[in-house]
């Protein structure tokens, strides 16, 4: 199972393959995490990755640790990405997928994105103090 998430790391984020995710991917595959809702199948997942690199032109995800079980595999992982003005950053985090026969079936994915987006300069740098006390971002709420 490891194998199919290091192919994934390598062919969907370093290569930036979209083909890729429908050679990894059940046909019904769900993918948690990354939006308000499940993204469902792989062309949902393909329109999420095209976002992505859109944002960034350099992608990779870094897989540090991992257990398995059974069809179930979890991994810690940070995503590093670069942008056309060459500003770098990472949201540290995890996946927890299962996989069967080489193809994810689902995935439950937990990434700092506050975070990133805050070295991006995208969110204010006390974005997730002032959600914690109840404010809006940027005084707002």
């Amino acid at each position: 199972m490891l194998s199919t998430l290091e192919t994934w790391a390598r062919r969907v984020w370093a290569e930036r393959d979209p083909i890729a995710i429908h050679e990894l991917s059940a046909s019904d595959i769900r993918m948690h995490g990354l939006g308000p809702q499940p993204l469902v199948g792989p062309d949902a997942y393909q329109a999420f990755h095209q976002q992505v690199c859109h944002l960034f032109v350099e992608t990779r995800l870094v897989v540090h640790n991992h257990l398995e079980q059974g069809e179930w595999l979890a991994a810690r992982c940070t995503f590093v990405g670069r942008t056309a003005d060459g500003r770098e950053a990472s949201a540290e985090g995890a996946v927890f997928a299962r996989i069967a026969d080489g193809k994810v079936l689902e995935g439950y994915n937990y990434f700092d994105l506050i975070g990133m987006f805050t070295q991006l300069g995208q969110l204010p740098a006390d974005t997730l103090e002032c959600c914690m006390n109840g404010q809006g971002v940027g005084g707002n709420g």
